[in-house]
């Protein structure tokens, strides 16, 4: 009888923790990087509303010569508030002044996403998008009317929030972080 001979050996479970371990690690790292670009994706998104919605203010601001606090009055508002309702889960009712990118859930609190409102300061008025029920990110965009340029302020001091706004505004250090303009 022959002899088969045994030239292919299997891995040790050595080598497969190993290699469970690394895979753990490069996901793990992967994770919080697609974490980061989603969110920029995310302001760009609402940075978009934002510019769109300033120039639908300045052609409602040529034929009534004052701005508009509605989402309904504006001839570019998104779907969901181009009807002021009082049942709407995108708005803040009939009032329609707030407008809530991905709606609220059940019990009347923000999905995740953003705020988005008017608001009229001393010198200018601007379009203002907090980031709501976010578990990581804490921040606020500020859009003056009068400026086309976005302003990112964290929060708070925490790493996360510092390094959304640093990388969206395309900044190298917390330090050159903007003031809020609406002071």
């Amino acid at each position: 009888m022959m002899k088969m001979k045994r030239s292919a050996k299997g891995f040790s479970s050595f080598e497969l923790a190993v290699v469970i371990v690394l895979i753990a690690i490069v996901g793990g790292i992967g994770f919080f990087y697609v974490q980061g670009i989603v969110e920029q994706m995310r302001m760009s998104e609402v940075a978009s509303l934002m510019s769109t919605e300033v120039a639908a203010q300045d052609r409602f601001y040529l034929t009534q010569h004052r701005y508009a606090r509605a989402w309904h009055q504006l001839d570019t508002a998104p779907v969901q508030v181009r009807r002021a309702r009082e049942d709407n889960r995108y708005s803040n009712g009939s009032q329609n002044t707030i407008y809530y990118t991905r709606g609220k859930k059940q019990d009347g609190t923000p999905a995740p996403g953003f705020k988005v409102y008017f608001e009229e300061g001393s010198k200018t008025w601007y379009v203002v998008a907090e980031r709501v029920s976010s578990d990581k990110y804490q921040y606020t965009l500020v859009r003056p009317f009068n400026l086309d340029k976005v302003y990112c302020l964290p929060a708070n001091l925490e790493e996360a929030n510092q390094q959304v706004c640093m990388e969206f505004m395309n900044l190298d250090s917390p330090n050159d972080l903007p003031t809020d303009p609406r002071l």
